[in-house]
């Protein structure tokens, strides 16, 4: 490529091929923010008038607010969970020698297998032990599937951060519990949080697993899926809507943990 090629390159070809991947990725998520304030009582784009009774409707149906909290609640343990034991293993994972990309290839399984496979299986054993449709099942299931982002992101803390400021409070006198407690930790606080915040989205947003274990006790995504193909509302629009600007609110939130430490050492 010739200087010249790699200017027009630099100056044209890459902004439009950028701009044109974030529109595919982001103009179907904008245009359901318009349909949910259509005065229609189906899905229309352009939206026609302007009216906010699908929000009302949404918070004054039953339906749909014990569905969004039973997916709060069930997101939230499930969060704690996968949070506490994907920090765990990466720290287990980072002192292995022998198997660890065998373990750690173990933890991603639940990303590479078909999401409808892992769905089936749970399904099965669940049916076994008493378990369908169960807050503790749905909770441990996408505690499961929440775990492979925590410990990706936590390791990969670990791998950049290393365990040279653990060694140095060790020399300082400090033993294993301390070191960990009050050196390692803390230096994993933005990770093990940003971590917390994309598992409970994970299991927020979970549809397959939930449709084959939860029975009658619907999630969110549950109830959108019904509405969907039963009676398809703008009712749907105006949950999304909320559900993108809680997801928004929850990444920048992420992203201001995550470059918090970044910005004290600037500011010291």
């Amino acid at each position: 490529m010739t200087p010249l090629d790699e200017r027009l390159y630099r100056a044209w070809l890459l902004p439009v091929y950028v701009a044109l991947v974030l529109a595919f990725l982001v103009l179907p998520v904008c245009l359901v923010i318009p349909m949910s304030v259509s005065e229609t009582s189906y899905l229309r784009f352009p939206p026609t008038g302007f009216t906010l009774k699908w929000f009302a409707s949404y918070l004054n149906s039953p339906g749909w607010i014990a569905a969004t909290l039973r997916s709060v609640a069930i997101g939230f343990w499930a969060s704690l969970v996968a949070t506490v034991l994907g920090t765990l293993s990466a720290l287990a994972l980072r002192r292995s020698t022998g198997w660890d990309r065998l373990i750690g290839g173990a933890f991603l399984s639940p990303q590479v297998v078909p999401v409808i496979i892992v769905a089936l299986g749970i399904m099965l054993i669940y049916n076994r032990f008493h378990l369908y449709g169960s807050m503790i099942g749905i909770v441990m299931a996408h505690g499961m599937l929440a775990l492979p982002f925590v410990v990706i992101n936590v390791s990969g803390a670990l791998r950049q951060r290393g365990e040279t400021l653990a060694l140095a409070a060790r020399v300082m006198g400090a033993n294993p519990a301390q070191a960990f407690w009050f050196v390692t930790l803390p230096s994993l606080r933005a990770s093990i949080v940003t971590s917390a915040i994309f598992a409970f989205f994970v299991s927020f947003d979970e549809l397959v697993v939930a449709l084959f274990i939860m029975g009658r006790n619907e999630t969110l995504p549950m109830r959108i899926w019904a509405n969907v193909r039963d009676d398809l509302t703008p009712v749907v629009a105006a949950v999304a809507t909320v559900l993108i600007v809680v997801t928004v609110a929850g990444v920048l939130f992420s992203e201001w943990v995550m470059h918090k430490p970044a910005r004290s050492e600037r500011t010291s």
